[in-house]
């Protein structure tokens, strides 16, 4: 589950590799979850932007590499879990050490390491399901989703995925509840992710206890999604604001971008354009000045290109006189 440093490499939803935000609809099993042998496989279409986001997660803290006491210092951990101790005595050093050894995420201060220790110790053994029913997901917010919503969502799960055919073996469908922690725009294309840290799952490859699982925001807003009931919905109201605050900035960069693209590619095109008329140009004048050149060598005046259907005309009329004078006679 975990990497050679002992944090688990957050699971990716797969997407298309030229997606955009506004773009057409999207190839089928977009949004949907590429499995390799383990948890912390990643989609086979992995792209830049995801790339980014595995990197600022890996970022996010100065203590991310295990230490050679971690396995020592996660069991001081436990052992006060069971004797039901306070964790306020730990350091933030023994906190992390445990997050690290179960793959969950190390970022936040001291007191949030703590309330997720003691979550994933309270949902570890399958707890989770009774504490999140299925039942308190009433509230559909397909499409309108925001850091702090638990949401519940249903996705194919694929062994593979293929580049050339951009399609795997299907290994069936996974159920997942999570609690949306983390969302962010990507610096290449300004896609929208949402870190989910899943509370439990059904289905095909299940998912640890507060794994972090990395869905992009377009293919969570095609899944039927729900959510639980806030404590507060007018919060909510609040946070989804600054969300969609935060989106409109990144539409704005990303049509700043493609404007800027579309500049250079019509002022390369105007330029091309420019070369062609010059050449064309060029050849009209060295053609000309050959005629004169002629003209002045012979002394005789030479028929141009638009002249000669006028001559040939008059020399046709010049005939058919001809042609009647010798009828007279």
């Amino acid at each position: 589950m975990s990497d050679k440093k002992g944090k688990a490499k957050p699971t990716l939803i797969s997407l298309s590799s030229s997606e955009e935000e506004d773009e057409t609809e999207e190839e089928d099993g977009d949004d949907d979850d590429y499995e390799d042998k383990s948890f912390s496989s990643s989609s086979g279409d992995e792209t830049e932007e995801e790339e980014e986001e595995e990197e600022e997660e890996e970022n996010d803290s100065d203590d991310n590499d295990r230490t050679e006491n971690d396995d020592s210092l996660c069991n001081g951990v436990i052992t006060l879990l069971k004797e039901g101790g306070d964790l306020e005595s730990l350091s933030l050093k023994q906190l992390k050490a445990y997050l690290r050894n179960h793959g969950l995420r190390i970022t936040g201060t001291k007191a949030v390491c703590q309330q997720r220790i003691l979550e994933h110790w309270r949902i570890k053994d399958g707890r989770a399901e009774a504490l999140y029913p299925r039942s308190s997901f009433f509230i559909n917010c397909t499409g309108d989703v925001c850091k702090g919503d638990v949401v519940l969502f249903t996705q194919k799960v694929y062994k593979k995925f293929n580049k050339m055919t951009r399609r795997g073996k299907l290994l069936g469908k996974r159920t997942i509840a999570g609690r949306v922690v983390k969302e962010s725009y990507g610096k290449a294309k300004q896609q929208h992710t949402f870190t989910v840290e899943v509370l439990w799952s059904k289905g095909s490859k299940k998912l640890p206890p507060l794994f972090p699982l990395l869905v992009k925001g377009r293919n969570l807003y095609n899944l039927k999604t729900y959510r639980r009931h806030w404590s507060d919905e007018a919060e909510r109201k609040h946070v989804l604001a600054e969300k969609h605050k935060r989106g409109n900035a990144a539409r704005l960069v990303k049509a700043m971008k493609r404007t800027r693209k579309w500049s250079t590619d019509v002022g390369m095109l105007e330029s091309e354009m420019v070369k062609v008329q010059n050449a064309k140009s060029i050849h009209i004048n060295q053609d000309h000045r050959k005629k004169e050149k002629l003209l002045n060598q012979t002394g005789e005046r030479l028929i141009t290109h638009e002249e000669k259907p006028l001559f040939q005309g008059v020399q046709v009329w010049v005939t058919i006189t001809k042609c009647l004078l010798q009828l007279e006679k």
